[in-house]
């Protein structure tokens, strides 16, 4: 799947499924998207799985935006965005019409065209059923474009492909809000500074999958890695949300295209990321619950985590990659779930550590305070930022955390996604600017930080 001037893409007769990226150079956004996706006997077919209608600044809240703002893309004006919202269409809402409606075509074929703006989009066509968590793989209700496979580690853990529409300004700027998301197209340079992002497996025990002791990670090398003789890499432990697994930077959030014009851009030298799953850890004294009764996830104990990555990840990464062992050249940065891990390596794992990123972080009191620092005083020593989405559900918990931050004096850097929810145009939008703002920066933070 690439970009292209005009609609040149042919699909042969065996394939199944194309997403095609067009410059169109006219409005609304400058780009459209064909998708055509072939399948004999569905009765319907939307596309859904991650890809969202659209809102703006004036019809959206922190708690909903259902009723007020739900546009189709083909409405799209400069400033609209996208914010996370669970189905296609609702029970108390039977007049909405979700726009990701494909239509029958000859061939078996089913197709869909739209405009769309600047993004990374995630999605799976949803033959028969219309809310992606009720529509099962094994079922061929949820079925991913096998033209476009998700990265992953173990078949089954991504249920979603994505791609990347790029920006135009001529029909995308607007004075309001920035939606720019070309920080994470590809490089043009794959050989300077295009890294490499690939899965790995190391051991420890209590791993219920994808084998007994055996647990995944996604790792991220940069172009330059490997050609210089005995260097040592600063290495950002990067991790998912509850529900998620190792390979989500990469599938959903184009972690490696981030990092690559990070380095490129000279925003931060070249660096090793380690995207871990603790999803798969067995605590072996209980898992919290996290989400509603209908969409619980099983999640370990955040304090097992930490212990678990200390003992057994983070020396097995450092005996098999060439990446520093110094806190100065060390980061551990997460999104919610993750966040809350994140804030755990912060206490409790201080020294290991100089840069910490807390995105979306669902933390809950009771949290540091003078007392903590007294007793660790390298608290007070590191780098971090707090960064949240203006629409993010756990916007009250990340406030009440940089209250506790405040209290006892620690300075941080801190981030509102102005268009952001607790989704991944967010987190993506998070770890863009923790790169260009505090990874690797000068410690201690002053006032003068990340200007």
């Amino acid at each position: 799947m690439r970009v292209q001037a005009v609609a040149a893409l042919l699909l042969s007769a065996e394939a199944l499924a194309s997403v095609t990226i067009r410059k169109t150079d006219r409005g609304p956004t400058g780009y459209e998207v064909d998708f055509r996706y072939r399948n004999a006997t569905a009765k319907r077919v939307l596309i859904g799985g991650g890809i969202q209608p659209f809102t703006d600044q004036f019809h959206t809240t922190g708690t909903s935006y259902r009723f007020n703002g739900r546009y189709d893309p083909h409405d799209y004006k400069p400033g609209d965005f996208y914010v996370s919202n669970p189905s296609p269409q609702l029970p108390a809402e039977p007049a909405y019409k979700w726009p990701y409606e494909m239509k029958k075509s000859e061939g078996d074929f089913w197709t869909y065209t739209s405009p769309l703006p600047s993004g990374i989009y995630s999605f799976a066509y949803l033959v028969d059923c219309n809310y992606a968590p009720n529509c099962s793989i094994d079922t061929g209700h949820l079925v991913i474009d096998p033209e476009l496979p998700p990265f992953q580690n173990v078949r089954g853990d991504q249920v979603a492909s994505s791609f990347q529409v790029p920006f135009d300004a001529r029909f995308q700027s607007s004075p309001e809000l920035n939606t720019n998301f070309d920080y994470a197209l590809n490089t043009p340079d794959p050989i300077l500074h295009r890294g490499t992002v690939k899965t790995a497996n190391y051991t420890s025990p209590g791993s219920i999958h994808p084998a007994p002791d055996v647990h995944d990670f996604a790792i991220y090398l940069p172009a330059e890695y490997g050609r210089v003789p005995g260097k040592k890499y600063p290495i950002l432990y990067l991790s998912h949300g509850a529900g998620g697994n190792g390979a989500d930077w990469e599938n959903l959030g184009r972690m490696s295209h981030i990092m690559d014009n990070l380095i490129r851009l000279g925003h931060i030298p070249p660096t090793v990321v380690v995207s871990p799953s603790f999803y798969n850890l067995d605590a072996s004294g209980g898992r919290l619950i996290y989400g509603n009764k209908s969409h619980s996830v099983p999640v370990p104990p955040m304090h097992f985590v930490r212990e678990n990555f200390q003992k057994y990840l983070f020396p097995w990464v450092e005996e098999h990659y060439e990446v520093c062992q110094n806190a100065s050249c060390r980061a551990f940065a997460g999104l919610s779930m993750g966040g809350v891990l994140t804030y755990e390596m912060f206490v409790n794992a201080t020294d290991t550590f100089d840069y910490y990123g807390m995105f979306s972080p669902a933390t809950n009191p009771p949290y540091i305070n003078a007392t903590s620092v007294a007793a660790n005083p390298g608290l007070m020593q590191k780098g971090i930022m707090v960064a949240y989405g203006l629409y993010d559900f756990v916007f009250p918990q990340a406030r009440e955390l940089q209250t506790a931050l405040d209290a006892v004096g620690i300075r941080y850097i801190n981030r509102v996604t102005p268009f952001g929810s607790h989704y991944w145009n967010t987190w993506q939008d998070e770890l863009w600017w923790f790169g260009v703002k505090v990874l690797w920066k000068g410690l201690p933070f002053g006032v003068t930080t990340g200007r």
